[in-house]
């Protein structure tokens, strides 16, 4: 079972050119009150509307890719841009913080042979990137009916015209040849 992801990502394939699927976006945009966002070829963006909105409410970012036979629509749901450096920026204070406490406790095992500093400072950031890594996971379990909703208004904006899921998942490794 594959972990949880921080940003969620899934790929749609849909039956018309990249142009007329941000079109069709665009009007769900304009027709609904359930969602606000805007498009900019090839980009759009599904977002809450500012009154429903809290810290953690997701934002669904798009950017379309002409494929043949239609569009390949990738999609990511991420917090708002403040709440994310936020979280990065705590990401940053716990590899610093492992980083310092390594040092430390190195040079004091050098020095007299016992690494105190180590020993409990290492465990004490562990817990913080877990602490850290749940706050993540707390925050999209609260906000899941908002993602539920861009979702189904991306649904409904592309309904007939054949949206489906790509099976291959997302990374950002590249496949290496002859390993799948």
């Amino acid at each position: 079972m594959p972990h949880p992801r921080i940003r969620p990502r899934f790929e749609l394939f849909v039956d018309v050119p990249a142009d007329e699927t941000l079109r069709l976006v665009e009007a769900r945009i304009e027709a609904s009150t359930a969602v606000r966002g805007w498009v900019a070829a090839p980009y759009a963006e599904l977002r809450v509307p500012d009154g429903e909105r809290f810290s953690w409410s997701p934002r669904m970012s798009l950017h379309v890719e002409d494929a043949p036979g239609g569009t390949n629509l990738l999609c990511r749901l991420q917090p708002e841009p403040d709440v994310w450096t936020a979280y990065m920026a705590l990401w940053g204070v716990v590899g610093v913080a492992a980083l310092g406490v390594t040092m430390y406790g190195i040079s004091q095992w050098v020095v007299s042979g016992m690494p105190w500093v180590m020993l409990w400072g290492l465990p004490i950031v562990a817990v913080a990137a877990v602490l850290l890594y749940v706050a993540a996971l707390v925050g999209q379990r609260r906000c899941a009916g908002q993602t539920w909703l861009l979702e189904r208004e991306l649904q409904a904006a592309l309904d007939g015209h054949g949206p489906r899921l790509v099976d291959e998942p997302l990374d950002d490794l590249p496949r290496a040849p002859g390993f799948g």
